[in-house]
């Protein structure tokens, strides 16, 4: 019994390692916010989240702008339990209690530590949309049940939990890559913008 454990161990770590190694694709539309990003306010790195696509599989983006925006890395992100959201179907919302995630653009102010006392990056909105972030504490944050799926569920979405009210919740991995290249961009302009295709 303690083999069969120790190889289906080794077997999860192994799935874990690979998921990562494989490469992600993007939202093609986000290649066309380089022609309003002028030279003044040109930041390195941006994050996007499509909000649309299935919660298991990668629907956050981080992307370097150079002369051309290349994805360079992609994870899972959970969506608010607030309101009438489903696992399938998030609603958005912009009110204090809601719950509910958020649409628009938001900058990354920094690493803070929540109630609970777990390390987190601050956002702040910029948008009509999510103007109450900082009052509503939403946050980047890293997820037990984010972290625990080791490969993509094409059409799967996560249960519905207080894993996330409002905030991006995220696995441990994409957190420490966020944070990475959050100290990284020189100009201190990361952003995030979360958005919906219907």
């Amino acid at each position: 019994m303690k083999k069969l454990l120790k190889y289906l161990g080794i077997l999860f770590l192994l799935i874990i390692t690979i998921s990562f190694l494989i490469p992600k694709g993007g939202p093609d539309w986000f290649h066309n916010r380089l022609k309003y990003i002028s030279d003044e306010s040109y930041n390195t790195y941006e994050i996007a989240v499509d909000f649309s696509k299935p919660s298991c599989v990668d629907r956050l983006y981080i992307y370097e702008l150079n002369l051309e925006a290349e994805l360079i890395y992609s994870g899972v992100v959970l969506h608010g339990c607030g309101g009438k959201s489903t696992p399938s179907k998030p609603e958005f919302s912009n009110e204090i209690g809601s719950n509910c995630s958020s649409l628009g653009e938001y900058t990354l102010e920094g690493i803070v530590k929540m109630k609970n006392g777990m390390e987190a990056i601050k956002l702040k909105g910029w948008s009509d949309t999510n103007s109450n972030a900082e009052k509503r504490g939403i946050y980047i944050h890293p997820s037990m049940m984010a972290t625990l799926l080791p490969f993509n569920l094409p059409g799967v979405n996560f249960p519905l939990t207080k894993a996330s009210e409002g905030c991006f919740a995220v696995s441990y991995h994409t957190y420490e890559a966020i944070k990475y290249y959050m100290k990284k961009d020189p100009n201190h302009k990361t952003k995030l913008i979360a958005y919906y295709e219907k």
